[in-house]
């Protein structure tokens, strides 16, 4: 950074607004994703290219409003080295504008337990009341759930904080200790009032969301605007984990909720040896469009699924499709990521049968897994007639002949003329010994006969 400029490198030279075009492109974060996906804002910082690129960048407040602050600094954070630290930089830097705080830990999961992590929160929250009216989001990644605030004390006034402008906040744990710890008191039947909360995006572990919901439900009567709602660590492990009260979750986000539209479920388990429950009333009045369900195994999954109907888009990241089988609901897309090869996974593709089929990641499902999808168990049944979209990213196990024969055998079940083009979008893309073979992808190109549109991207 130290270097000075040598004016015959073009990336020096450049127009100065061309050069904060650049910078702010480099810096984008995509809108649709859920900030979950961003916790940890760690981005190569830019000013290192130069002087020049550096004093730029000191100029633009819009690239200085994520502020990451992190619990296992050594030495440990105190109010008075807070006072010095880099947040004053970001905080002077982002001038007037709001700004999202990150509060994560260096070395995620640390070998031996922090027992200093709860305090640390505390002190590293404790420096940020001055500041409460500029907050837009809050990001809390602890390494216990035992380390994390209650979130009525983060959304009531009476506690000190006051979050006027904040848009987003999160609570989660790498590891869930809620079974250690005593049981949470109950809420008394009169709470005192909170105010009328502007968040759009909320991110809460298990215990905190039975805090808000067990006995009243006024907490979340308050989260009118909520587009956005994440549950983490909803296990049996939670104390004071039942059924009933997952039932009166459900019940909340249809109830109370009027603008949600995206619902997140990580490690959602129901009990052991849970008894068949009848099925639940769908919720048909329920406007949610989007659920994205991690770490989850059959019987959790269809309980959800019982739960929430009217989906377009349904993402299943890491989900184990054991026995029993799933009834995957109808929906408009259907994304799979960061999954195995479960003998029931390609069944179950193939009665879901909807327009638009997404794999992400999925770094062990070969050739075979895609032929068992593409191939029914009966020759005259046609499978996935309905699909249009695929994607297929980052999976390195496909190859490129495999993908196109299944597309033409599909084609051909279903009785449409060689010529007519197999899916409406087409896109491969991802690091892959398979895709990287010259000959072979031209060869699986031709076979794509007058595609709408067709990406393959071999990176």
């Amino acid at each position: 950074m130290n270097t000075p400029a040598n004016t015959r490198n073009p990336w020096v030279t450049l127009n100065t607004k061309i050069l904060q075009r650049i910078i702010r492109l480099a810096q984008y974060t995509p809108e649709d994703d859920l900030p979950e996906e961003n916790i940890r804002p760690a981005r190569l910082y830019l000013g290192r290219v130069c002087q020049q690129w550096h004093a730029t960048i000191t100029t633009i407040p819009s690239l200085w409003t994520n502020i990451p602050i992190y619990i296992d600094h050594n030495p440990r954070h105190t109010a008075a080295s807070l006072a010095q630290s880099p947040l004053k930089v970001y905080l002077s830097r982002s001038a007037s504008h709001l700004f999202t705080v990150y509060i994560v830990r260096k070395v995620k999961m640390p070998q031996m337990l922090d027992e200093k992590e709860k305090h640390c929160i505390q002190i590293i929250l404790s420096a940020l009341v001055p500041h409460l009216t500029r907050i837009a989001g809050l990001f809390i990644e602890a390494n216990t759930s035992s380390s994390l605030p209650s979130i009525l004390d983060l959304l009531s006034t009476k506690s000190g904080f006051a979050f006027t402008n904040m848009k987003s906040l999160m609570t989660t744990s790498n590891c869930d200790d809620s079974h250690i710890l005593p049981p949470p008191p109950p809420l008394p039947l009169c709470l005192p009032p909170l105010p009328t909360i502007s968040l759009t995006y909320l991110n809460i572990d298990g215990r905190n969301l039975f805090l808000l919901i067990n006995p009243p439900i006024h907490p979340f009567q308050k989260l009118s605007q909520l587009e956005a709602l994440c549950v983490n660590h909803l296990t049996p492990r939670v104390d004071g984990f039942s059924m009933a009260l997952v039932d009166k979750f459900f019940d909340a986000v249809t109830t109370t909720l009027p603008k949600l539209r995206t619902l997140g479920l990580d490690e959602f388990g129901v009990p052991p040896n849970t008894a068949p429950r009848s099925l639940p009333i769908p919720l048909p009045q329920c406007p949610l469009r989007r659920l994205v369900v991690r770490k989850a195994a059959s019987p959790s999954m269809q309980y959800i699924f019982q739960r929430v109907s009217h989906l377009k888009e349904l993402v299943l990241i890491g989900c184990f499709f054991n026995s029993p089988k799933v009834a995957v609901p109808k929906c408009g897309k259907l994304v799979i990521e960061r999954s195995v090869d479960f003998d029931l996974l390609p069944s179950t593709i193939q009665e879901w049968d909807g327009p638009a089929l997404e794999l992400r990641s999925c770094k062990t499902l070969d050739d075979t897994f895609l032929i068992n999808v593409f191939t029914a168990t009966s020759g005259s049944t046609a499978c996935l007639a309905n699909l249009e979209t695929l994607k297929i990213l980052d999976c390195p196990s496909f190859s490129a002949n495999t993908i196109i024969n299944c597309l033409e055998l599909r084609r051909y079940v279903l009785g449409h003329a060689p010529g007519a083009r197999l899916l409406d979008y087409l896109e491969v893309s991802g690091r892959s010994p398979k895709l990287e073979n010259d000959e072979q992808l031209r060869a699986a190109l031709v076979l794509v006969s007058t595609p709408a549109s067709l990406d393959w991207f071999v990176v």
